[in-house]
């Protein structure tokens, strides 16, 4: 069986990918928990040197956009330094040991001004309105220019069966449709949901394959929060007059929080070179609900 290292595998998707591949592979998990600071590299290499592999998944962000929009333009907060610094030292570390990096980043590398038909492609031009997808996109460029073996993973809003430790957008819907405190949803935008059983996949066979360039493992639909909302009152047999319907323009006018308007993304590319399937919203949420009746 052989070793993967994977920073945040006790996450939301790096947690499932363990589940799945627990008879495959043996995963060691670097974050503050084993003991590694990713923003000291030395924790780093000491770390990678004593826990041999040949892949490593870097899941681990500072994703809080909120707290990360508090710190914008700040090199010592604790965004930058995390996504930026801390896949420096990752990317360094690998390549000075001869691993092969999994990077993962984020839709949010995009404006969601004007996607192309078919949603943003591996080819489309970055432009983040956030400091999250800034850092985020920091980071790629960080990666790109390390020397070191690698493949960028982009990913978009992730759900799966169950999480205790962070509720993803279909538990949140969920929640607040049991507490009957769902605020209204947005339908003049559009997001991009993955069911991360999906994205579990892709992480095994960039493992076996190890392509060098950039992939977007996303679902195979995009839709607003609004109809999201819909699907899952419907899916859970819930009162769909719980949901109500909201406007992301009234939001902004009132909010200085930016954001990116229509993340439509396309998963075309690693459909056809790597041969994986990606989940519309309808059948992921079957598949969910299979899992947790089991």
């Amino acid at each position: 069986m052989s070793t993967i290292l994977a920073t945040g595998a006790i996450g939301l998707i790096g947690s499932r990918f363990a589940q799945l591949y627990h008879d495959d592979y043996t995963i060691d998990n670097i974050d503050i928990l084993s003991g590694v600071d990713i923003t000291q590299k030395e924790s780093v290499a000491q770390f990678v040197s004593e826990h041999k592999a040949s892949v490593m998944i870097h899941l681990a962000a500072f994703s809080d956009t909120t707290r990360a929009n508090e710190q914008d333009g700040q090199q010592d907060g604790s965004c930058y330094q995390v996504n930026v610094i801390g896949t420096k030292n990752i990317a360094e570390v690998c390549r000075e040991s001869g691993i092969h990096l999994i990077h993962i980043s984020t839709d949010f590398v995009f404006d969601g001004a004007n996607p192309p038909e078919g949603g943003y492609t591996e080819d489309s031009l970055p432009n983040p309105l956030d400091w999250y997808g800034k850092t985020k996109l920091m980071s790629e460029e960080v990666v790109k220019n390390a020397g070191v073996s690698h493949t960028i993973v982009r990913l978009s809003y992730p759900y799966r069966a169950a999480f205790p430790g962070k509720p993803d957008i279909i538990q949140k819907i969920r929640q607040g449709l049991e507490a009957g405190t769902l605020p209204p949803q947005f339908s003049d935008t559009l997001i991009t949901p993955t069911f991360i059983d999906d994205i579990a996949r892709g992480f095994a066979k960039l493992i076996e394959t190890r392509p060098t360039g950039t992939f977007h493992f996303v679902g195979s639909d995009s839709l607003s929060p609004y109809a999201l909302a819909l699907q899952v009152a419907q899916a859970y047999g819930y009162d769909q007059s719980l949901v109500k319907e909201g406007s992301l323009t009234q939001y902004l006018s009132h909010s200085p929080r930016p954001y990116a308007r229509h993340a439509v993304m396309s998963n075309h590319k690693a459909s056809a070179v790597l041969g994986l399937d990606f989940a519309t919203v309808s059948d992921g949420l079957i598949q969910i609900q299979k899992q947790q009746e089991s």
